[in-house]
């Protein structure tokens, strides 16, 4: 078995209870007898496992524990540290692999490549592909060539690819990318690739109103948007909706879906309020623009989501064919405008002069909302109001995330209640009709503001994007909410086309508190497109938060302004920040008025802050060198429930960041190549000066394991977390590395309030390979450390001493090494060339001699054994190697026969005793047997588990996964004391995963689990009594894991890839709804008792499992309303097996063998009234009713499996002494052999 220098770690917090569940829906065509209802929930909050493939061929797999979500990062073959930095605040999590660092300091790197979290909640969580956007550093119209990845489309527009990188291409693509001699400290990618982003998903942003914005007035003077053409990049449509006939004159699909059909109902609802005809209403829902042509993009598939890609060739496509493009879609995700899509947005209006509309998003009412694309600055981005005009509390907010008071969004529209055309068969809102549904969003008000620019369009057609849009703001009904939540106000389409001057706005930036300086000027220039002079009359007015402000803060240069016939003015305004002293958001208004009536318009913002001071930090080692970038630092207010900031180190071990007055935290761990110090300041109090710190890792005390036995070096994960008593969430920062590396921890004072925790995880396991060598002076045990990925065997092996210096080609020439220990020094060249080179030799095994006097730390892959020792040991060897015949026992195991999961936890400070080392008496032994069914061993060579530490005292922890042998065994010694342990597993080549409830297990006690072990079968847990399976009133929440093992300690959430799985619900008879598994909740059921059916149908197909191959299950039971608040548990009745005589392959031979049941419901044992089973040898062709003996909970029998049999199948009927039944039927539960 082949080794990695550095096992992958885990991270644990506090996060949101995890329920499994699926969506489920009412079967199509089926009618339920019941009024029932089916709530669709959403697997990225409720799935317990998600696997996240990262940009850099690393893996994340997050396992929702009940109150515990447990961060797993696996390194791929390309990460030479194998290290990582996790990040965990409530229940958002970013893991940045120790490469990657560097690459993302320099924006190289989109964040949200790594923001683990986000990635699951857009459903890229199945650990097969991740999408991107790849831009190329050359000129325009270059598009990068990278290797590793399969292209989806390209995104001229943008210099850009769209690709996706699947899991077995992630090591090519990544290596295609970095730059190696950077490493962490890479600024840059190779390969002519300037950025990275992630290929996000995006999602459309979910009669009375046309009237609110002029619209009637707009028709009567004749202006419909008649000739116009805009394009509604969406869902689809349903052309043969009434409303919609004859409007849309082309429509391509850039979405995932078969066509542009609108299966959703976004689409068709944004189309109509822009053009509807409102036939199928009378003309009550008519849009806004009747008149215009629509041209069709579906960017979204029929799930209403996105990705990037597609939107961004949709936007292309539309660009320059239509005068407005309208979006109602985007990211939840907050925005500087910098993203791939508003970048496209920017690119392509000034080369188009194509006007996007585009949604605010959904995310208000908190300040800096607004996402992907409406932070696009040359968008017109578009807030709700609702019928008073008020704003919607959920439109989002400005300004945008990073750039102060930037003035987002630019004008609001109608966007609640909104009635317009419903696709056929869709759901989408609240359906008044089949013709008609009600929404709400932003999503409804932008189509407002795109019908309001083609009408605008039309009457002007010669105005470009930048006169529409401009017209539009200056002409909107200015509200009392403020720029930064309706931007220059709800668009008033009356005003728009009897006005003929619009102005621009004007940005003042960030103020703080105290800071004066000279008075600041921007310039407001107006647009006069009428035929004729306009001399305008100027006022100004402010506001602060909403409220009033002294208008004696903003000036205005001129009273008047003259403006020539279609021409241009600009004028001077004036901010003195000595007069604008409280602090908050201003925003404000500079009218332009003629003595004709005509008006206009600019809005104006910006911020007065509280003063800025700088908290800098000064990083030392322990061997006083500066701090280097492998470092994880935050920096976290402990006044607010706001995420934390990363602190960066730069090349003198110094850290800044600039804060606001408050109480902060400062914790983390700094690192160099040779070692890591983890500290905390739990309390940083800024007032009216700037702070520094000090972290002198010269104080540090050594961090130290110390098993029983003797062990490899292994991982350890170091993590600390910080909360204050007025907070919500707390932030934990988690740093992975080898043991090859020092450990320090400076000790810390105790936080004023709240906690400061650390836990430590550590990962040992039984030395790969041992060497020992009988020299003059006697037995010499060599201290080997084996190299990494290198290649095993079991037993001992004596092997004579072959001496090939620094391993140059000249030195091995002529060599025969055959059955040779091959003895080289290690120089100045890379492990890398030096060791295969060698193996290529050869030898039966190498021994790798450092030029200090511990073993290197070496991970190479090779086919060969290879291990390190001290230049010490070396020499000796290679001096009796010189003078006579030299033999080294070399002693290998490609299994490990026992490993060490040592947890530590501290609470209230990081104190000075660091060292943990506990007796045996003080572990649990965790005997654990690991089977297999793989027909072809190849398949699953290898498997990867994990044991999942949490902390009772600290309530967070850190685990370790570790490769492992199918078909072993293992001794696992866990922390016993203040510790409750779980565990995963994944076969190589496998998509499914096992995994073992969070427990405890007591000191000095062994407790026999096992992995996949027969009988495999659906079952909840059997350590997990209640919570599964419950009724509250006349709602049921199920939750029942595909596949368990024997004893259902172990599990399997969901089905793998491609295995099918089918459930079917039914309520007295009726076929109520069906799904793919049985994670669901459902409500509106019958009071009355009534009998309940759960039937589930499953296959597996993997080639990493060749038992249970298929299994039938149906569960009767019967169910009533539940009164109050408290939940029933579900009388659904389980079997578990135990089956004698199975061996590690998931056999049993010919001849007798005992099976014992146990049944039981959630509540614990069940009372079985009845209970039989049948067997099968022939697949379930042919079935033999066994004789059994039951009482209670338990069925005993004996199997008489005949010579020539392929496998044993299994069929259970049982029934208590209630209304609850089982049947279930598994093929080929084991095979024979």
């Amino acid at each position: 078995m082949q080794r990695p220098l550095i096992r992958v770690a885990v991270s644990a917090s506090a996060a949101l209870a995890a329920v499994l569940a699926a969506s489920m829906t009412p079967v199509a065509g089926a009618t339920p007898r019941v009024g029932a209802t089916f709530e669709a929930l959403d697997p990225a909050v409720t799935s317990a496992v998600h696997t996240v493939a990262l940009v850099t061929g690393d893996t994340v797999v997050v396992t929702d524990h009940g109150g515990s979500r447990l961060v797993a990062f696996k390194p791929g073959p390309g990460d030479p540290s194998g290290g990582a930095a996790i990040t965990q605040f409530g229940r958002n999590i970013t893991v940045v692999p120790d490469e990657a660092r560097g690459l993302l300091d320099t924006g190289a790197l989109d964040s949200r490549l790594f923001d683990v979290s986000s990635l699951i909640d857009q459903g890229y969580d199945d650990g097969t592909a991740l999408p991107v956007i790849v831009q190329g550093s050359g000129g325009a119209g270059s598009v990068p060539s990278v290797p590793g990845a399969t292209r989806i489309r390209t995104l001229p527009s943008m210099r850009a690819l769209a690709a996706r990188v699947t899991g077995h291409q992630s090591h090519a693509f990544w290596t295609g990318l970095r730059d190696r001699k950077g490493g962490a400290t890479a600024s840059r990618l190779a390969g002519g690739v300037r950025k990275v982003w992630l290929d996000a998903r995006v999602k459309a942003a979910d009669d009375v109103s046309n009237a609110q914005i002029g619209a009637p007035q707009a028709w009567a003077a004749g202006y419909d948007g008649t000739g116009v053409d805009v394009a509604v990049l969406d869902t689809g449509i349903d052309a043969t909706h009434p409303d919609l006939a004859g409007k849309v004159v082309d429509a391509q699909n850039f979405s995932t879906s078969a066509d542009t059909v609108d299966r959703f109902g976004h689409g068709t609802h944004v189309a109509s309020i822009i053009a509807g005809s409102g036939a199928a209403s009378g003309g009550k829902y008519k849009g806004v623009a009747p008149g215009a042509r629509l041209l069709v993009g579906k960017v979204l598939g029929d799930d209403g989501s996105g990705t990037e890609d597609s939107v961004i060739a949709g936007m292309q496509w539309a660009a320059g064919k239509a005068r407005v493009i309208s979006m109602s879609l985007g990211s939840s995700q907050p925005s500087d405008g910098t993203d791939p899509i508003s970048a496209a947005v920017d690119s392509l209006t000034a080369s188009t002069g194509s006007l996007f509309v585009i949604a605010a998003g959904n995310t208000g009412p908190d300040p800096i909302t607004i996402g992907s694309p409406g932070a696009a600055a040359s968008a017109l981005t578009v807030a709700a109001v609702d019928r008073n005009d008020a704003v919607a509390s959920f439109s989002s907010r400005g300004p945008l995330l990073g750039l102060g008071a930037t003035l987002k969004p630019d004008i609001a529209a109608p966007g609640v209640d909104i009635v317009a055309a419903r696709a056929a068969g869709t759901s989408m809102g609240t359906p008044l009709d089949a013709d008609y549904t009600s929404a709400s969003g932003t999503s409804m008000a932008t189509p407002h503001v795109s019908a309001a620019a083609a009408i605008l369009a039309e009457e002007h057609p010669a105005w470009g994007a930048a006169d529409i849009k401009g017209a539009l703001m200056s002409s909107a009904k200015v509200l009392q909410a403020g720029a930064l939540a309706d931007g220059a106000g709800r668009v008033d389409l009356v005003s728009a086309l009897k006005d003929t001057v619009w102005g621009t706005d004007a940005y003042f930036g960030d103020w703080t508190s105290g800071q004066t300086g000279d008075a600041i000027t921007r310039t407001i220039t107006f647009h006069n497109t009428a035929t004729t002079t306009v001399t305008l009359h100027l006022g100004r007015s402010l506001t602060v938060d909403g409220g009033p402000a002294d208008d004696a803060a903003l000036t205005l240069a001129d009273s008047t302004l003259t403006l020539p016939a279609g021409g241009d003015a600009t004028e001077s305004v004036t901010l003195d920040p000595a007069q604008a002293t409280t602090p908050g958001t201003y925003t404000g208004t500079v009218t332009a008025t003629a003595d004709d009536g005509t008006a206009a318009h600019a809005t104006v913002a910006f911020t007065r802050d509280q003063p800025d001071f700088h908290i800098t930090l000064k990083g030392l080692m322990h061997d006083g060198t500066p701090a280097g970038p492998a470092s994880s630092v935050v920096l976290y207010d402990l006044r607010s429930n706001n995420p934390p900031r990363q602190l960066r180190f730069g090349a003198d071990g110094t850290a800044s960041a600039t804060v606001k007055p408050g109480r902060y935290a400062v914790l983390g761990t700094m690192g160099n190549s040779g070692s890591q110090v983890t500290f905390a300041f739990p309390d940083v109090t800024v007032t009216d000066h700037d702070v520094t710190l000090t972290a002198d890792g010269r104080q540090g005390q050594p961090l130290v394991a110390g098993p029983p036995q003797r062990t490899d070096p292994g991982a350890v994960a170091v993590s600390v977390s910080r909360r204050s008593a007025e907070q919500a969430v707390g932030v934990a920062t988690t740093v992975i590395t080898s043991t090859w590396y020092a450990q320090y921890v400076i000790p810390s004072d105790k936080p004023s309030d709240g906690v400061l925790n650390e836990t430590v995880h550590w990962s040992l396991e039984a030395p790969a390979i041992t060497a020992s060598a009988r020299l003059p002076r006697g037995q010499v045990d060599l201290g080997a450390v084996a190299v990494s990925y290198s290649g095993r065997f079991d037993g001992t092996r004596r092997l004579d001493v072959a001496d090939v210096g620094l391993g140059t080609a000249a030195e091995l020439a002529g060599r025969d090494l055959t059955g040779k220990l091959a003895l080289v020094r290690l120089g100045t060249e890379s492990v890398y060339t030096l060791l295969p080179r060698i193996a290529a030799a050869g030898p039966a095994a190498i021994m790798l001699v450092n030029s200090s006097d511990s073993p290197p730390a070496a991970g190479v892959q090779l086919a060969v054994p290879a291990f390190g020792v001290g230049r010490s040991v070396g020499e000796q060897i290679a001096a009796s190697a010189s003078e006579r015949r030299t033999t080294v026992a070399v002693s290998s195991h490609t299994h490990p026969p026992y490993s060490y999961e040592l947890l530590m936890a501290r609470q209230g400070q990081l104190p000075a005793d660091q060292r943990y080392a506990p007796a045996p008496s003080e572990l649990a032994t965790l005997d654990t047997a690991t089977y297999t069914s793989a027909t072809d061993p190849a398949t699953t060579a290898w498997a990867q588990y994990a044991w999942l530490g949490v902390s009772t005292l600290t309530g967070g922890g850190t685990g370790m996964f570790h490769f492992s042998s199918p078909g072993t065994t293992e001794k696992v010694y866990v922390t016993a004391k203040d510790a409750r342990w779980s565990g995963t597993v994944a076969p190589a080549n496998a998509a499914s995963q096992f995994s073992l409830p969070l427990q405890t297990y007591a000191a000095g006690r062994t407790a026999h689990l096992s992995w996949f072990e027969p009988v495999l079968h659906p079952a909840t847990p059997s350590t997990s009594g209640s919570g599964l399976l419950q009724r509250t009133g006349d709602t049921m929440d199920v939750v029942i894991p595909v596949w368990a093992d024997g004893s259902a300690r172990s599990f399997q959430s969901l089905p793998g890839a491609g295995d099918t799985s089918a459930f079917r619900m039914y309520v007295n008879g009726s076929l109520a709804g069906s799904l793919t598994a049985p994670f669901f909740e459902v409500k509106n059921l019958p009071a009355a008792r009534s009998t309940y059916r759960f039937e589930l149908d499953q296959q597996q197909t993997g080639a990493w499992r060749s038992v249970s191959t298929e299994a039938h299950t149906a569960w009767t039971f019967s169910s009533a309303h539940q009164d109050g608040d408290t939940a029933a548990n579900l009388p659904l009745l389980f079997a578990d097996y135990d089956l004698k005589g199975i061996s590690l392959q998931s056999t049993v031979k010919p001849g007798s063998h005992p099976l014992a049941l146990a049944f039981r419901e959630a509540g614990g044992a069940a009372n079985v009234s009845a209970a039989s089973v049948s067997v099968s040898y022939d697949h379930g062709v042919t079935w033999q009713h066994l004789p059994s003996r039951y009482s209670g909970s338990s069925l005993s029998t004996v199997l008489v499996v005949p010579h020539g049999a392929p496998s044993v199948s299994l069929r259970v009927h049982a029934a208590d002494t209630g209304d609850s039944a089982l049947d279930q039927t598994i093929l080929d539960a084991v095979r024979v052999g």
